[in-house]
């Protein structure tokens, strides 16, 4: 994706070997006048010759070098390259996409019902995404900085208005008890009474809302009660930093909010000056060169890129891989089955098994309590009990779609996808989804969850996509066209010189072996008078016969 620019300049004006190559050709071919006796055999043997010569060396070893080399010098983050401000600053927006699941019957579900869902969006964002506080150090040749995303209302066919309504399980509520749960369940009791003072004793764990306010603006949460229960639940809340003051005692909750220009943890990567393979790879997160998450030290190793960048000249079986930073997850991309499309490629991701897969175990929150096949959970990092998936439950264990109603899982709609440019390490188009999910489980000690059927309830979906567009993708098309047109033209000229090696033999031998020489050369005659001749249809035997009849004749 970064400096695909520079590229443009490359190819074509490069294409004027095939110039050089008609006038080589033409004058190894070409008869020279101390050559006025070869004959034309001999002068397409030699043309053909050097013609393989130079398409080899040209063709098929000059032209690739040449473009390696200057991929090679242009995918670095030196201070100063294109790829350099492209990668610290984005100069085009994410599209940015969340789809909220609204609970269509809430008053069944808190008498033990099943979920019945509706998808509503999507609601359109464009993500902006920037580094600041950049430092570079020329010993390690790496760069820091600290991540930031920005995000803004964005006007697309079929967004839905933010202040549509949704129906959804009170986040806040909902999570509380699902961490004291596994924290603290000793606890269940005084976070039953702070639930009845801080929300004025509320008869549904459903609420209805804007999406704006879920998403950005905030979910009150009123902190002016004088219980003990609630004020002990409000001091925790009130030191969280996910939270929103908002005057006086009141704090609002949001998905979205807090991470709204925030800068992130800081991260130090590769610039790829000293080994192109190595740009843009995450070396340290936050102060340290492990996650210090999963305890564990294969999941907490770090490996792949933020996501904005790749390295050039990969192979296909090397696959890929980016930090989500923000929930702590990698995605690794692998290449999907038929996914070859000129000199694209497509990858898919998929968030595995860890139930069956011990390479995967590390990831759950104890090897007794691993979610099946799809989910994960990032209590770790979250700090609270929040599963992720692929949308609507795809590729996920078919317990999970069976918990809920009105899912409808689809590759197309719902997977993790990335077309690919191998050569230059550019992700032509993308698209990133997640789904944020919930545990729902009965609780005897919290009056609000008596009567739950216990399930995983969808709250939300994000897509985070790009399209380059022709501005970025041009150049790209300029080198595949340019590659294509080489390739073609080597082969073909390779062939034809072989073929034109192949026929001059031919030719050569089929004279040699049928050559017929008419004149008879005149010689002196010997001291007996005779007159020789040489015929070189005989190699000479003709005139040996000769001498043979004379010498009878005479004797």
């Amino acid at each position: 994706m970064p400096g695909l620019k520079s590229l443009s300049f490359v190819f074509f004006p490069k294409l004027r070997f095939l110039v050089l190559f008609a006038q080589f050709v033409y004058s190894c071919g070409k008869k020279q006048p101390e050559e006025k006796t070869m004959n034309f055999p001999m002068r397409l043997a030699i043309g053909s010759a050097c013609t393989l010569v130079f398409i080899i060396l040209v063709g098929f070893v000059g032209f690739p070098k040449m473009i390696k080399s200057k991929v090679k010098g242009m995918v670095n983050l030196k201070p100063g390259m294109e790829i350099r401000e492209m990668f610290v600053k984005v100069p085009f927006p994410l599209s940015f996409n969340v789809y909220i699941f609204s609970v269509l019957n809430p008053a069944e579900v808190q008498g033990g019902a099943k979920p019945h869902l509706k998808e509503m969006g999507p609601f359109c964002y464009n993500e902006w995404k920037t580094k600041i506080n950049v430092q570079d150090n020329e010993g390690d040749d790496t760069m820091s900085y600290d991540p930031v995303d920005t995000f803004e209302t964005a006007k697309r066919p079929k967004c839905l208005s933010a202040d549509t309504l949704v129906t959804i399980p009170h986040p806040m509520i909902l999570g509380m008890v699902n961490t004291i749960l596994r924290q603290k369940p000793g606890a269940l009791t005084l976070a039953n009474k702070a639930i009845k003072s801080i929300w004025s004793n509320p008869s549904s764990l459903f609420i209805t809302i804007k999406a704006r306010d879920l998403l950005f603006d905030g979910v009150v949460i009123h902190c002016g009660v004088s219980d003990f229960a609630g004020k002990a639940i409000c001091t925790n809340l009130k030191a969280e930093p996910s939270l929103t003051h908002l005057g006086g005692d009141d704090l609002g909750f949001s998905l979205l909010g807090p991470k709204n220009g925030t800068a992130g943890k800081r991260i130090k990567a590769f610039r790829g000056t000293q080994d192109f393979h190595k740009v843009g790879r995450i070396i340290e997160f936050d102060g340290s060169s492990k996650l210090n998450v999963w305890n564990d030290s294969k999941c907490d190793a770090i490996v792949g890129t933020d996501g904005t960048i790749f390295p050039p000249m990969l192979k296909k079986e090397e696959g890929l891989a980016s930090l989500k930073y923000k929930i702590m997850i990698y995605f690794f991309w692998y290449l999907a089955p038929y996914s070859s499309l000129l000199f694209n490629y497509i990858f898919i991701s998929l968030l595995g098994d860890q139930s069956k897969n011990p390479d995967e175990k590390c990831f759950c929150t104890t090897p007794a309590t691993c979610l099946k096949k799809g989910l994960m959970d990032l209590y770790k990092c979250a700090k609270i009990p929040l599963y992720v998936s692929l949308p609507h439950f795809y590729d996920s264990h078919e317990t999970y779609l069976k918990g809920v109603k009105g899912l409808k899982p689809d590759a197309e709609k719902h997977g993790i996808r990335i077309m690919f440019e191998l050569l230059t390490g550019s992700p032509l188009s993308a698209r990133k989804r997640l789904q944020f999910n919930m545990p729902l489980e009965p609780n005897p000690k919290v009056e609000l969850f008596h009567n739950f059927t216990p399930t995983v309830l969808p709250i939300f979906w994000v897509e985070e996509a790009i399209d380059l567009n022709n501005t970025f993708t041009q150049p790209l098309k300029t080198m595949f066209l340019s590659k294509k047109l080489v390739n073609v033209v080597s082969y073909l000229v390779l062939l034809m010189s072989i073929g034109a090696f192949c026929a001059a033999g031919y030719l050569y031998f089929k004279s040699d072996d049928s050559m017929n020489v008419t004149s008879v050369q005149k010689v002196q005659p010997d001291q007996n008078g005779n007159r020789n001749t040489i015929s070189t249809v005989f190699n000479g035997n003709h005139a040996r016969g000769r001498d043979n009849e004379a010498y009878e004749d005479k004797y």
